[in-house]
């Protein structure tokens, strides 16, 4: 029994840092996903946008401030399989995206929606779980709302195509 609750206690903590990342996005805390959510040596694989380490990490997302009024990852299908200090993570996000475009009314209907995924390699930090590893998967974008900006098409067209490669 007690083995089985150290597991739970890591796959809750493993969602945990898979939702810290959705929310600091959301919630525009661009500054802070790099130390709270990836290992010092962690790499970020979306494609047409890819960076290694923390710095590289927070250097990319940092682009994303000024370029979204908002946005609202909804992260699904969590599936984790744990392995000691090391585990694997494969989630479903739907991303409504709301872009920085003057003159564009606050209250207009979503500028993007992306529809992909996530597949994740964590592993156990004095901090806790942190992703080590996040490759990027892109099903779709629009879904009838609206266009990729200029901007961000290398990342959304790097992405699509992929597909998921755990679970089988």
């Amino acid at each position: 029994m007690t083995h089985s609750l150290h597991i739970l206690a890591d796959r809750i903590a493993i969602e945990a840092c898979l939702y810290r990342y959705a929310h600091l996005i959301d919630a525009m805390q661009y500054h802070r996903i790099a130390d709270e959510v990836f290992t010092p040596d962690g790499l970020i694989d979306f494609g047409g946008a890819k960076a290694v380490g923390r710095d590289a990490i927070h250097a990319q997302c940092m682009t994303y401030q000024g370029a979204l009024l908002g946005c609202c990852h909804n992260v699904t299908n969590v599936v984790i399989e744990v392995d000691g200090d090391e585990a694997r993570a494969a989630s479903r996000i739907l991303a409504w995206h709301w872009f920085a475009i003057p003159d564009a009314d606050p209250l207009r209907a979503t500028d993007l929606l992306a529809v992909g995924g996530y597949e994740d390699r964590l592993r156990r930090t004095p901090d806790g779980w942190r992703i080590h590893e996040r490759r990027g998967l892109n099903f779709g974008t629009g879904v009838g709302a609206g266009q990729v900006p200029e901007p961000m098409r290398p990342i959304f067209a790097g992405m699509q195509g992929r597909a998921p490669t755990w679970p089988a």
